[in-house]
């Protein structure tokens, strides 16, 4: 990544951070960035919510995403709008993700 992708990322974590989300480690629950050629994609993996103790064999302990979709769009409306309020350009990408893309820089006229 160029040193304008490694300024936005830690920006981003910056901002996220301030806010109350903090990045997790690769592969664990929680807020995931990623690099994109456009920015840094953003989403929340909610493993680590409890999940209701259910009798017969054990399930798997990853919920789908089909099964928190008004917790994941509250989490996503959330840290997209502390993102805006710092300045950042946000896109929604979906249901879980988000796009922080890189500023455009001004037309020369």
């Amino acid at each position: 990544m160029n040193d304008q992708g490694e300024e936005l990322l830690a920006r981003v974590r910056a901002v996220l951070s301030d806010a109350g989300f903090d990045e997790t480690a690769t592969g664990a629950e929680g807020v995931h960035l990623i690099r994109h050629a456009r920015g840094v994609m953003l989403g929340w993996l909610p493993e680590d919510l409890a999940q209701p103790r259910r009798r017969g064999p054990r399930r798997s302990r990853r919920p789908a995403p089909a099964d928190l979709p008004g917790l994941r769009r509250a989490f996503g409306l959330a840290m997209a709008a502390a993102l805006r309020a710092a300045g950042l350009t946000v896109e929604t990408r979906g249901d879980e993700w988000l796009l922080v893309a890189f500023e455009r820089a001004a037309d020369a006229s």
